[in-house]
This record gives C-alpha cells, structure tokens and sequence, in this order.
C-alpha cells in the first residue's frame, strides 16, 4: 500500500481535516445516549424527588421532593435542547467530513489515472503489442475506483469504529475497571478474526482482477473487429467465447461471496456472544449498585454503536483487498521501464540525412531476425523505395525510421546524430506519415487534420486536401470542413479514408515524409492521382520522401528502390536497373502487370523460384 500513501501524501492535510471532523461527528454523535442515560437518572426514575443521584444530577432542583411540574418541564426541554444541539454539530461536522472527504478521493483518483496514463504513453510500442487495448484502461479504471472505496470506507467507517471505541473505553473505565477490557479484547478479537478470514478472499479477489481485466482486453477486440465477426456469421462463437471468460469470472465472484457471507455469519455470531457477555456484565454492576440504570442504558447504547460498525468490517476488509489487488496491478504498470530518452538529447534540426548502418532487429516472440544487417543513406530531396514480398521486413523497418522500434544492433543516423542521442520529438515533429491502417478519429474534417498541426490555416487545409485528391470528398460533405465523420457522420471509403490521411501528413509540411503502402486501398485511378501528387512533393526537393509498397507502379519513379528478402537486402537499383537484372523485383514486377511473357521458359523458372523464396 506504498503506492497508495504516496498519491495521498499531498493531501494530507485535508485528510486530517477530514478525520477532525469524523472524530467530532464520532463524539458528538455519542453525547446522545450519555445525555439520554443522565436523562433516565435524574428524571424517568423519580418524576417528583431528586435525592436518589444528586451527585451525578445536572439540573438545578430545591432538594428532595420539592420538584414541581414547572421545573420538571424544564429540566427536561433542558435536556432536550442539549440532545438537538448535539445533533445538529454531528451533523454539521458529517457534512463536511463527506465534503472534504469527496474531495480528497477525487483528487486522488484524477491525480492516479493521469500518471497511470501518462506512463502508458510513454512506454514503448512492444509493450503496447503484446497486450490487448483495453487493458491498461481496465487496469486504470479499476485502480481508481478501487482505491477510492477503500478511502471512503476507511474515514467513513473504520476511522470512526476506532474513535468509538476510544471513547466508549474511556468511558467505561470512568465507572467501573472491568468494562473497558471485554470491548477493548471484544474488538481486538473481531478484527483479528475479520483478518485471518479474509486472506482467502486476497486470493480470490487477485483471481478476479486478473480476468476481469483479460476480459475487458478481449472484449475490445471483439468490438473493434465487429465488422469481420459479423460478415463471417462468427457473432455467436465470438459471445461464447466471451461468455466462457464471463462465467469464469462469475465463479469466482460466487466464490467470494461465500467466503464474504462465511466471515459475515461468525462475525455476527461473535458480535451477538460479546454483546451478551457486556450486557450480563452491565447488569451485575448494577446488582452491586456500581452502575445507575441511565448509564446501563448509555452503555448498551454505545454496544450497539460500536459493535454495529464493527459487523461492516468484512466489506472494510474486503475493499482494501480489493484495493490492494488493483494497485499490485498498477505498480506492476508503473514499473515497466518507459520509452529511453537521452539525458542531454542532441539538437536536430531539420532532418537533411538519414542513414542506416547495418541495422538488425528482432521481435521478443520471433525466432529469427525481421530486418538483418540494412545498411542504407538517403538526403533531403531524394525519394527512395522500400519493396518485398510479404514477411520481408518491410513494416519494421517502417517501424524502426518513425522510432517506434530501436535498432538492436548497428546504428541509425539522423543528420549524422545516432537516434539514442536525439530528442525523439524534435524528429517526429518533422514527420509525415501515411501508414497502410489508415487512422482517423471521430469528429469533424477539420478536426482530424489540426489533430497533427493545430496552428494550419483554412488555405492550408484546402492545399493539402487538393494534393490528396479529397476534392471530390468534400463536394458530397454537407458542412464542408466541419462535417462530422465516424459513428453518426459522413460515411467515408476506403479509398476516402486512405485520401483523408495522406491530406494529414502533408499538412505537417513534413522533411522526412513516409508512405506505408499509402495506396493500398485506392482504386487505380485514384492511385495515379496520388502517385503523381507523390512525385510532384519529391520533384519540389524539400524533404526526403520514402515509399514502402507492394504495389510497384507506385514506386517506378523512386530514385533507388531497395528489394528486401526476409529481411535482408537482396536487390538495390532504379526500376530499369532491377528489371534488368531479371531478379525477385523483376519477378514481382511480371507478376503484377500480367500481361507481358518472359521472354523464355528458363528465365520464367528462374522468376518463380525467386518469388517463391
């Protein structure tokens, strides 16, 4: 529980202030049956004398019966008065405890899910590969609610148990030594026994967490990719499956309630045994005389107070178990190493080279290497290809260039400076990137374009929209720029989507523009149209341009096009030079137009078996 009292150590302050009140709400709620008890001793007994208790009266009186109705009645609107009063600060003292107390666990809970959050962020990509989306949320989510129950039961409830206790003891021991060691050894007992009793439920609660959270992973998931779940008609294997996680986790939070209801039955079992061992007790000190009937009354009053409370212990218990499964979770979190930054970083400036030194890189699950000694260099104004079959590498070394991946052996170079040296944000500032998913979020038009340069003007919105062909998408946009998208909004193509996010990068005026097979989605037409939009920003020489494809005719005019075979490089030349050397590129190449012949039987094997490979 570190973690916990760490967020609340900026607030310690107001959480004193809180358990101030909840101690005075806590007293003042228990001067009522004192008051009541001397109400019982100095007037219920003997309306009409007052000589019986005149130790232990209040009231003002003229000695033994000589009490009139007059002074009776006050005596007793006296008391009254007194009971009203101390009703009114405990409920004055509550209101704010409530108030003061809602405030801490807001802050607390804002102040816990942004730095969960902040520190998602900033973990590096692989973490976010190996774990579904929605678990960190889950984690997060789940975190903040947890922590805030504990935090409500703990001033609400158990904070005031122990004030209760402190001052029914103090109490006690006032009339007579025996009674404070049965409530003192009374609560001592229970708590301990409400402890032992609820490390199974720690177990199971942990059990919970975990596949509560797996869950909310799978679930998303399932939404995101509702589309291909219900185009195969796999909707009903898909709820059985969740449901399996669903019912599991139903077991368990069964099985927590039985051990709940267990521990629930012997705490009130063991509550009702103590209370008759006090009431007994109570009753022999009033044989003996050592005990008025009014503060027997007050005692079994404040029984009733303390041993209440004391039976909500499970829940107490059962929230901080709660609690301290889901902070084991987010300091688990919180301890994976963010993304490495360099202590001094290297001012960049304007990316005008780019270089990779015999680049390898590995995926944690994979076996083998996905990119193996790449070495490459390309400056501002020249536009290089990167092209292969499927599994060759190419999306890693996408990867690798935006930094989202780190190179596990050679170097990459920016302006000369190695990519550990550099401010990874001064680089991707500078970035265009139009990746093969195309991303785009719910909102309107303009909307998704400011999302990467919140400073462009309504011209530049316009010029980068022209460049990537969204014309035609903005004639049947009823609002123009501000036409909503997504859920509720327009309904956008493929190829429109695809259209939308090529528009974005450009709008960076970017000096390292990437392009992921950007025209996969597109019709022929349009992909010209994009293809030549691509050579027009390469022909104009401010930045440096690199194309990744599958498609070849959208990477003809590249200055060097590098052809990657499981991850090494095979091939690397123009297009004439590489259709030259009738290799994989030119295989690849005669595949794809379909509609030329090889000018001969053994260079069509020889094509083959390269593409095959």
């Amino acid at each position: 529980m570190k973690i916990l009292l760490h967020y609340l150590k900026p607030y310690k302050w107001v959480i004193a202030l809180a358990l101030l009140l909840a101690t005075i709400n806590q007293v003042f709620s228990m001067l009522d049956p004192y008051f009541f008890g001397r109400l019982i001793d100095t007037l219920s007994n003997h309306p009409h004398e007052t000589g019986q208790y005149d130790k232990d009266r209040i009231f003002h009186s003229n000695g033994p019966n000589s009490r009139s109705q007059h002074d009776y009645i006050w005596a007793v609107l006296k008391v009254l008065c007194i009971l009203i009063g101390v009703a009114m600060v405990s409920r004055i003292a509550k209101a704010f405890q409530d108030y003061f107390t809602n405030v801490i666990i807001q802050k607390f809970g804002a102040k816990i899910f942004t730095d969960g959050l902040q520190h998602s962020m900033a973990l590096p990509y692989q973490d976010f590969e190996d774990q579904r989306s929605g678990e960190t949320l889950s984690i997060l989510t789940k975190v903040r609610a947890d922590t805030e129950k504990f935090i409500m039961n703990f001033i609400g409830v158990l904070f005031t148990i122990l004030v209760g206790v402190v001052v029914v003891s103090v109490y006690a021991f006032t009339l007579h030594w025996s009674i404070m060691p049965i409530y003192l050894a009374g609560s001592g007992i229970l708590a301990l026994l409400t402890s032992v009793l609820s490390k199974k439920i720690k177990v199971i609660q942990k059990n919970i967490v975990r596949e509560t959270t797996a869950l909310a992973g799978t679930t998303t998931e399932s939404l995101r990719n509702i589309e291909l779940i219900k185009s195969l008609g796999l909707t009903n294997q898909e709820v059985k499956r969740l449901n399996n996680n669903t019912y599991k986790i139903l077991g368990l939070e069964l099985r927590k309630v039985k051990s709940i209801r267990t521990l629930s039955f012997i705490q009130g079992t063991f509550v009702n045994f103590l209370r008759q061992v006090i009431m007994f007790t109570l009753l022999m000190l009033v044989f003996h005389t050592k005990l008025t009937t009014g503060q027997l009354m007050t005692l079994t009053f404040y029984s009733f107070f303390i041993f209440g409370p004391l039976q909500e212990l499970g829940n107490i218990i059962l929230s901080y178990r709660e609690a301290e499964a889901s902070l084991q979770n987010f300091h688990t979190l919180m301890q994976k190493p963010p993304e490495k930054l360099p202590a001094t970083p290297s001012s960049l400036g304007a990316v005008r080279e780019l270089q990779f030194k015999n680049v390898s890189f590995q995926h944690q699950t994979a076996g083998q290497k996905a990119i193996d000694g790449i070495s490459f260099d390309v400056r501002k104004g020249e536009t290089i290809a990167f092209v292969g079959p499927s599994g060759s590498g190419k999306s890693t070394l996408m990867k690798l260039l935006v930094g989202l991946y780190r190179a596990q052996e050679g170097s990459i170079l920016y302006n000369g400076l190695d990519e550990n040296s550099i401010s990874f944000d001064d680089l991707r500032n500078q970035i265009g990137f139009v990746t093969q998913d195309t991303q785009l979020f719910a909102g309107s038009i303009r909307e998704n374009l400011l999302f990467v340069n919140p400073s462009a003007s309504e011209e530049n919105l316009m010029d980068a929209l022209e460049k990537a062909s969204c014309l035609g998408l903005l004639s049947r946009a009823e609002k123009g720029l501000d036409t909503m998208i997504g859920e509720g909004g327009l309904k956008l193509s493929g190829g429109e989507k695809q259209r939308l996010s090529i528009a974005r990068a450009l709008l960076r005026k970017p000096t390292l523009l990437l392009f992921d097979e950007a025209t996969s989605a597109l019709d022929s037409i349009t992909e010209e149209d994009i293809t030549q939009t691509i050579r027009e920003i390469s022909a104009d020489g401010n930045q440096i341009t690199i194309l990744i494809a599958h498609r070849l005719s959208t990477i003809m005019h590249a200055e060097r096009i590098y052809v990657l075979e499981k991850g090494e490089l095979a091939e690397m030349g123009t297009h004439e030079q590489l259709l030259a050397e009738k290799g994989l590129y030119y295989a690849m190449w005669r595949q794809q137009i379909g509609e030329r012949k090889t000018s001969s039987p053994a260079l069509a094997s020889q094509a083959a078996k390269k593409l095959a490979v």
